[in-house]
Parts: structure tokens; sequence; C-alpha cells
């Protein structure tokens, strides 16, 4: 069974914006002058729901209450931190439920026409009972949620073997590759959905990296593609690369996703990035070889790990 839910609007672009910049939905599809009706669907790619919102020359005659909620529930903390930091960015104010068990269960705004939104988290609990989700329970960590926060704390550094997801547990430290692509094999070994391990090349430069310093600059570079691992959860994109970590300082470099499998990150996220690498060398006449802008590349990782 596939549920929609439908409801008539007098600014289909206002609500747009809404639900997708703020709730993290996707425009699905949509229509227009469908029987003097235009019309838009929104959701998460996949999902057997979706919100169809509809104009026409009809003023909505709708009515509702503060017990008239929408909600919209999340999988882990980190989640919620995305979406209370786009809600303070668009100027929304936090309001306080009627119901009680709401007030201590969610955070609530209203739409572009006063319909009540509501986000909450939804735990999810590991339930395989394989060797490395007994690992990380053995470590009392008992949700998804628990386990993002533990990992985003651990400190940056490369593991002995990128095809080992237990070593970002066992050696305490991890990359942007280790680290997400064990959280994405625990996702997958537990059956938890809407979770994607994806490789972002984006502009690495001294503005969203402040560790490399003026290392490219001093080589005549503005910017070096660097192969970056984040998750896409819920359709948000989340970075626990180290504590400090927001997607929001690479989004606008951004110059190419692929979705992968945990076990790419290792062979083949190495040739994807070498691939792309060489082509902009040559596409952007560079003045340096392969080798040596690899070599560059390599020393503003070392300095990540300082």
């Amino acid at each position: 069974m596939t549920f929609r839910y439908a409801r008539h609007t007098q600014n289909l672009e206002e609500i747009e914006k809404f639900y997708t910049e703020i709730v993290g939905l996707e425009k699905l599809g949509g229509f227009e002058n469908h029987n003097n009706y235009n019309g838009i669907f929104l959701g998460v790619p996949n999902s057997n729901w979706h919100l169809e919102f509809t104009s026409s020359t009809e003023k909505p005659a709708s009515k509702f209450d503060e017990d008239d909620i929408l909600v919209f529930y999340v999988n882990a903390e980190i989640e919620l931190e995305i979406i209370k930091r786009k809600i303070k960015t668009a100027n929304k104010n936090l309001e306080k439920p009627k119901n009680p068990y709401w007030k201590k269960n969610g955070i609530m705004i209203s739409d572009p026409e006063g319909y009540k939104i509501m986000f909450s988290v939804s735990h999810l609990n590991f339930t395989s009972a394989d060797d490395l989700t007994n690992l990380v329970k053995e470590k009392s960590i008992k949700n998804w949620s628990e386990l993002i926060e533990f990992t985003r704390n651990l400190r940056y550094g490369r593991n002995q073997n990128r095809e080992d997801f237990s070593l970002v547990i066992k050696e305490n430290k991890g990359t942007c590759s280790s680290k997400h692509s064990f959280l994405k094999k625990i996702a997958d070994l537990n059956k938890f959905e809407n979770i994607k391990l994806v490789i972002g090349m984006y502009k690495m430069n001294h503005l969203n990296t402040s560790k490399i310093g003026t290392l490219l600059l001093n080589n005549g570079l503005e910017y070096l593609p660097e192969a970056h691992c984040y998750l896409l959860l819920n359709n948000k994109r989340i970075d626990i690369t180290n504590r400090n970590s927001d997607f929001e300082n690479l989004k606008n470099d951004i110059l190419e996703e692929i979705e992968i499998e945990p076990e790419q990150v290792s062979t083949f996220k190495m040739e994807y990035h070498r691939n792309y690498l060489k082509k902009w060398i040559d596409d952007n006449n560079i003045a340096l070889s392969f080798d040596k802008v690899w070599e560059i590349r390599e020393k503003c990782i070392a300095k990540l790990e300082a």
C-alpha cells in the first residue's frame, strides 16, 4: 500500500521551498493545468509515501487546530541537529506543542500556511548478531544514533587496513572513508533503510579545509579535487569525519557525487580519484604532472592527520 497525504494550497512555490529546504524532502514530480489544478509531489525516493500539494483558482478552506500535526521521524540526533540549524537559518521560531508528549519528544514549527510540523527521533536498535555489530554492542552503544555520535568523536587517522571495518573501533580512529563505510556496513547488516554511502569530489582549498594552510597556493593551485566520503541519511548529507565536520562547508564546492558500497572505499575509491585527477589535469592544462599533484595531495592529507 502507498500512502499519499494531499492538501490544497495557495502558494506552491513557498510550500515546495519549505518542505525541501527545511524538512529535507525531494520533489518527486508534479503537474500543470490538469483540470484546472497544478500540483507537486514531495517525499523521499523509493519510499511508499509522499505528500501532494495542489493549487487552483479556488481558495483553500482547510481548518485545523493545535493537535493537528504532521510528524516527521528521523533516526538519529545528528539529523535533528541539522534540521534545527536549517530552522534557525530560515529565521523560524520553535513552538510549544499543546500535547505534553510532544513537548518532551520533539520540536515543532509551522509551515508557511500555519500547519504544525513536528520532528522527532525514532531510534534504530541493532538486530543483527554478526561480529561487527557485536563489537559495537560491547562498547555499550545501544542504537544507531549513539553509534554515529561515538564514531564522530573518534580522532582522525588512517587505519592499517581500509577493508577491515572493525579497525575503526579497535584502533579508535578513522578517516572519512573508514568512518562512513563502517557506519554504512553496520546499517546494511542491521537492515536500516534510507542510508547511502557517497563519494563527493569537491574543490579542496584553504577555505573549506583550513588545516592544509597555504600548501596548495604555494604550489600554484587554487584548489585540488579531493574524494570525500559522507552519508546520505533520510535525504540529509551527514559528514562525521571529525567532531567539527559540517557538510554545509563543502556543499557549494561539490563537483560530482556517486553512491558506493562500503567495500568500494579501498581500491575503487583510489582508482576513481586518480582517474578524476588525471582528467582534471588534462582538461584544465595544469602545469604539474599527475605524480606531483598526487604528492601535494598526500601532504594535504598528512596535515589533516596532524
